[in-house]
């Protein structure tokens, strides 16, 4: 009777010495995660996660089983974060190690009252993590309602439509219609999408969280060139100048400096706009032509082939006129790509740098320059992916990245799946050298 006693006891006793809590955690981003947190407080242990099993419903068993039998996965979770607890005055701090999918990332936090607060160390930057407390685990959105509109956006704003009558887009819909109803939170979401989204006809299928006002932003890159010699000057896509008033002030330096060699980096998957590029083309050449035209679904909603070289001009108006603001490119029925030359130009050489990630506006952009013989392209044959994305708003939170727009040469021909090959073949970093021995 005492030994069945005494086991109740320790039953009760280890049943108390765990307490789960709901919290609501939000990114530095806007990205909002709902993460259970269980805390043992006879170990001074915590558990915290994301919905059980959410990253073993998007993979699916099999696939999942795979990745954690070879050691790619850990937990079925998304986020699981796991570590120890220390009672500081009025706060219950947490350290342990945040794992994101395959991912592991030092963490610490602190709880108080029904606040949280804390970061994960990514590459010795810590990313900021805060949040409240939650009564209940129920979804944070109505993730539904937002993939609902979502499709409906796709369906009448995706390039090709006939990509929708695939059966990688039709298994696409269909695995995301049955996770929907389970989903709990913005990482969940995009998830699905990416992980989901891998065998689409089509690339950049994203829900992203839009921006909310008052929340912490991102540094916007400053225009900038970087001097490599005493004559040469090399400007990456991500700190290209984007407006006139700003290629002004560069020329201005580079004309100071004496730079006769300019060096343009468009390696990666970085972002550039077209009007961007239509800029710099203008910059960077002393003659007019037409590179090409953007053609949206709005034009092949009412054309069955693509216009004539002769009218690209006469149909669409240029990247380089005002009008057009950033995301809208889908309301119209393109753009041409033309270049109007500055009124001073620059009259140096120019390389380009590529790899097999330069895709989208980087690889048209590569495309105009080495066609025109503005440039010489340097590295690895671009990604064949030309298709411009923009991000259409789902709601006032969320924005849906889709293929809108499709780049067709003078030819008539899209780059898509075919992408630039290099005048000088050369891998990784040994391309920037390449150059640099070559001057």
């Amino acid at each position: 009777m005492s030994k069945i006693l005494i086991f109740n006891i320790l039953l009760v006793l280890s049943f108390n010495s765990f307490s789960q809590t709901f919290w609501k955690i939000e990114n530095e981003y806007g990205d909002e995660i709902l993460l259970t947190i269980e805390v043992n407080t006879v170990k001074n242990t915590f558990e915290a996660y994301t919905r059980k099993d959410a990253l073993k419903d998007i993979a699916g068993t099999f696939t999942y089983t795979l990745a954690k039998t070879a050691g790619k996965l850990k937990y079925p979770e998304i986020v699981f974060i796991e570590g120890k607890t220390r009672q500081v005055k009025d706060s219950l701090m947490l350290t342990g190690t945040f794992t994101y999918f395959d991912k592991q990332y030092p963490f610490m936090a602190a709880i108080s009252g029904t606040a949280f607060k804390g970061n994960y160390i990514d590459r010795n930057k810590p990313r900021r993590l805060a949040g409240v407390k939650m009564p209940t685990s129920l979804p944070i959105r109505d993730y539904s309602a937002i993939i609902n509109s979502a499709f409906a956006l796709t369906e009448k704003n995706i390039l090709n439509r006939t990509w929708l009558k695939s059966d990688e887009w039709l298994d696409f819909r269909k695995n995301i219609n049955e996770l929907k109803p389970k989903m709990t939170d913005d990482y969940e979401l995009a998830a699905s999408f990416v992980w989901l989204g891998k065998k689409l006809p089509f690339s950049s299928y994203e829900i992203n969280k839009t921006r909310p006002q008052g929340k912490l932003s991102i540094r916007k890159n400053v225009a900038v060139i970087r001097e490599l010699k005493s004559n040469t000057a090399l400007v990456d896509v991500n700190s290209m100048p984007s407006t006139k008033k700003e290629i002004d002030s560069i020329s201005l330096i580079i004309a100071k400096k004496g730079y006769n060699n300019l060096i343009i980096d468009l390696r990666g998957r970085r972002s550039l706009n077209p009007q961007v590029a239509n800029e710099w083309i203008n910059f960077l050449s002393d003659k007019a032509f037409v590179a090409g035209v953007f053609l949206t679904r709005k034009w092949f909603d009412s054309n069955v082939s693509i216009p004539s070289v002769q009218d690209y001009t006469k149909l669409f108006r240029s990247f380089s006129d005002a009008g057009l603001k950033d995301g809208e490119l889908y309301k119209e029925t393109g753009r041409v790509l033309n270049c109007i030359p500055r009124a001073k130009t620059f009259k140096g050489k120019v390389f380009v740098l590529t790899d097999s990630k330069t895709s989208k506006i980087s690889e048209v952009l590569a495309y105009v320059l080495k066609r025109e013989k503005i440039a010489v392209v340097v590295g690895q044959k671009t990604a064949g992916a030309s298709a411009m994305v923009e991000n259409l708003m789902i709601n006032g939170e969320y924005g849906l990245v889709l293929p809108v727009a499709d780049f067709y040469n003078c030819e008539g021909k899209s780059l898509n799946k075919i992408g630039v090959e290099p005048d000088r073949i050369i891998s990784g970093e040994d391309a920037l050298s390449n150059i640099l021995k070559s001057l």
